[in-house]
């Protein structure tokens, strides 16, 4: 009895054990990121809708820098209409906590909206979670920054 007890709660604790491991992003989550974060900047300008529905979850929310609320859908039409979108990356940061990345940085937007070339600048924070064995990105908020 004691025997079968013991296999029970052996059997019990590495089921525990492996969906612990399956969950567990890697000690090289950071980097793993920031290459996502670029993949998401050339998915815009390219408008690639697949990738960009690959990157972000499907409960993704944005804050944008004209402080509009947009939701995974609503980013990937706005992907769809808006011409020449070109985000470059000043400086990134990472800060890993478990199965979590926030990322901060600084970017510049140029593209042309209405027939009109426009540039932005901002701070953002993207907050990243590895979920199913994938990173995705569940959050972003920019504000202005000055030019």
């Amino acid at each position: 009895m004691k025997l079968k007890k013991f296999l029970r709660h052996s059997l019990l604790l590495w089921a525990a054990a492996s969906a612990a491991m399956a969950q567990n992003p890697g000690p090289d989550a950071a980097s793993k990121v920031l290459a996502l974060e670029r993949l998401w900047a050339q998915a815009m300008e390219l408008r690639d809708l697949k990738a960009m529905d690959q990157i972000l979850d499907n409960a993704f929310v944005l804050v944008d820098l004209d402080g509009r609320v947009m939701n995974k859908a609503g980013i990937m039409a706005y992907a769809q209409v808006t011409s020449g979108v070109h985000a470059v990356v000043e400086s990134t940061g990472s800060h890993v906590y478990g199965n979590t990345v926030i990322v901060t940085g600084i970017l510049r937007l140029k593209s042309v909206q209405h027939g009109k070339p426009y540039t932005q600048r901002g701070r953002y924070v993207d907050t990243w979670l590895y979920e199913q064995s994938h990173w995705a990105c569940i959050a972003s908020v920019t504000t202005p920054a000055e030019p």
